[in-house]
């Protein structure tokens, strides 16, 4: 973004997150649920019409986080450094 002079620029983030959620996630796509235990990750997950499922974490704190993301039976233990976005699209 341009300050009104046009003399000088603010990078905003929420363009990148923007940028991001519309690589993975499909028009015609639908939110669908999911459960956290923490609050410390913002996550959000859509079924696209091709039937994958895209699922985003995002950490928005200044520190790294581990966790679990557990699909059907399955479970994935990573770690999410801080102010990192990561998307998962699975195949289901």
């Amino acid at each position: 973004m341009l300050n009104k002079n046009k003399s000088n620029y603010i990078k905003n983030l929420s363009f990148y997150y923007i940028e991001h959620f519309s690589k993975f996630i499909q028009p015609g796509s639908k939110r669908i649920g999911f459960s956290r235990f923490s609050d410390k990750i913002e996550i959000t997950a859509f079924k696209n019409p091709d039937n994958s499922v895209i699922i985003i974490l995002l950490n928005k704190n200044d520190f790294n986080i581990e966790y679990n993301l557990k699909i059907n039976e399955q479970i994935l233990h990573d770690n999410l450094d801080s102010h990192a976005i990561v998307t998962f699209n699975l195949k289901l």
